[in-house]
């Protein structure tokens, strides 16, 4: 992972800057200087803390020492230095300061003192034997260090509580230093079996099923991330048991440029959710395929049905007609009661006809079968206006495309659902059709001037009319797409390939 501890500067040695000075007072002394005078001069141009303590006062101190705690220099001569140490700390420094007078410890300790305002600082002291005034005396040195431990203890709170993230991650996260793992977090164990202390220092080959994949993944990660920051692929994998797993892998450089081959890797396993998610395709393929038979079967027997109503019972119909027409030529003329109950007869049976023909017009239009989609889409449009009083205008821009039958019968039955949804729902006054088709593809597009619809409705899941449309194209490879516009109106725009493998329109754009 990335070392991220900041840069800290090394303390001054106390001990080197007394043994300097210890050597300065002997020159000093031979020419003449007093201790004391030659203690103050030195204390006074060093950087750090300077103290001399003796019967337990302090007896002088530095500028830089009164700083550290918040004193004045005079408030401090004649303090017990005991009294500024932290309580906590107060047992654990004295017995330092023994030993390193003692000559048994000789680098720097550490602890705390309060200042007069009430603030906490960390401190770092070297103490030695003195000659102060004649008289045995303590000389310290201290630094002020409360940045540092303050610095220190961040960086170690950041790195727990990255650690502590990268441990609740599910996926397993690795970080690689060219292809050798170099940190690990616990899902290790649970993704590939590995321990993560298993792990360090080992080749990331260890997660795939060969060298070869190992190569192949490496190569792909190193080249993509020379030029982006993070790769994602999905790629097969190998467990510490032996069993090969899919991965949905990350791979992020660490820095803004790859370098030493530095980066993080998390591995996912979705075996699983493969699995799921091709057996949920399966099944809704089948569900399509079965939609697809039942509504060729319907459409077979809804042709079925139209052509015997109209062999037998449209038939008999015209038969009882023609026979109506005759008696009624051939009744006596004064038998006004006898007209008049044949002229009813008469009148039943030709509404009896127009309903049957409008049956089987709506089982199978005569017309899809006789002239083609167009003149069956300009029918039903003139037809629709005629029942529902909604003004309903084609634009067939179809040329000489011909269509299979059946992806014709799609057409027109999802124009019928659209015109059914207009005079349901739209309050429209008036709608519109477009039917465009080029070599690529086949466009119908319907629109209306009514309330239109809205997001909500367009997602509804009982929304069935929208759903079996976008069903029925769907079948076909296309796509139908609902919009209402911004001042009221629907639009509805169904896109289907007429050659597999074509790229059909975008469907935010509208037919071309």
């Amino acid at each position: 992972m990335i070392d991220k501890k900041p840069t800290i500067k090394e303390p001054v040695n106390p001990i080197s800057d007394l043994n300097v000075q210890m050597e300065q007072k002997h020159e000093s002394q031979a020419n003449g200087s007093t201790a004391e005078d030659l203690y103050k001069m030195m204390a006074n141009s060093s950087q750090v803390g300077f103290y001399v303590v003796q019967d337990k006062k302090f007896r002088f101190v530095n500028r830089h020492m009164a700083k550290y705690a918040a004193y004045r220099e005079s408030e401090m001569l004649g303090m017990d230095p005991v009294s500024i140490i932290h309580p906590a700390d107060r047992k654990v420094a004295a017995k330092k300061a023994v030993r390193m007078l003692k000559g048994q410890r000789f680098s720097p300790y550490e602890f705390r003192i309060i200042t007069s305002d009430g603030h906490i600082k960390w401190i770092m002291e070297t103490v030695t034997s003195i000659t102060f005034k004649g008289r045995r005396a303590i000389l310290g040195n201290s630094m002020d260090i409360t940045e540092q431990r303050e610095a220190s203890e961040r960086l170690e709170e950041l790195e727990a509580l990255e650690s502590s993230i990268l441990d609740a991650i599910a996926q397993a996260v690795v970080g690689l230093h060219n292809r050798r793992i170099n940190f690990a977090n616990n899902a290790v164990k649970t993704i590939f079996g590995w321990n993560r202390e298993e792990l360090i220092g080992k080749s990331v080959t260890i997660f795939y099923r060969n060298e070869e994949d190992a190569g192949i993944i490496g190569d792909r990660f190193y080249s993509t991330l020379e030029h982006q920051r993070t790769f994602i692929t999905e790629f097969p994998c190998k467990r510490k048991d032996g069993r090969e797993i899919l991965c949905r892998m990350k791979a992020s450089r660490i820095g803004e440029k790859l370098r030493d081959r530095r980066i993080v890797v998390t591995y996912e396993d979705i075996t699983e959710q493969k699995k799921a998610e091709e057996e949920l395709e399966r099944s809704r393929q089948e569900l399509r395929d079965l939609s697809t038979y039942l509504q060729s079967v319907r459409e077979k027997e809804s042709t079925r049905i139209a052509r015997k109503i109209h062999d037998e019972l449209g038939q008999s119909l015209t038969a009882l007609q023609m026979d109506l027409s005759w008696l009624e030529q051939h009744l006596p003329g004064k038998s006004e009661s006898i007209h008049e109950k044949t002229l009813r007869m008469t009148r039943l049976v030709d509404a009896t006809i127009e309903s049957v023909h409008k049956i089987m017009t709506e089982l199978r239009p005569s017309l899809l079968d006789d002239l083609g989609l167009p003149d069956a889409i300009e029918w039903q449009a003139n037809d629709f206006q005629k029942r529902s009083g909604i003004e309903c205008k084609a634009f067939l821009d179809y040329g000489d495309m011909v269509i299979g039958r059946e992806l014709a019968t799609t057409i027109f039955r999802i124009f019928q659902e659209t015109l059914t949804n207009i005079a349901r729902h739209s309050k429209a006054t008036q709608c519109g059709v477009s039917l465009t088709a080029n070599e690529k593809q086949v466009c119908l597009e319907v629109t209306d001037n009514g309330v239109g619809i809205t997001s909500r409705q367009i997602k509804d899941r009982q929304s069935f009319g929208i759903i079996g449309m976008r069903e029925r194209a769907h079948l076909w490879g296309g796509t139908v797409h609902v919009a209402g516009g911004t001042n009221g109106g629907t639009t509805v725009t169904v896109t289907i390939p007429l050659i597999e493998g074509d790229d059909t329109i975008d469907k935010n754009t509208g037919c071309r």
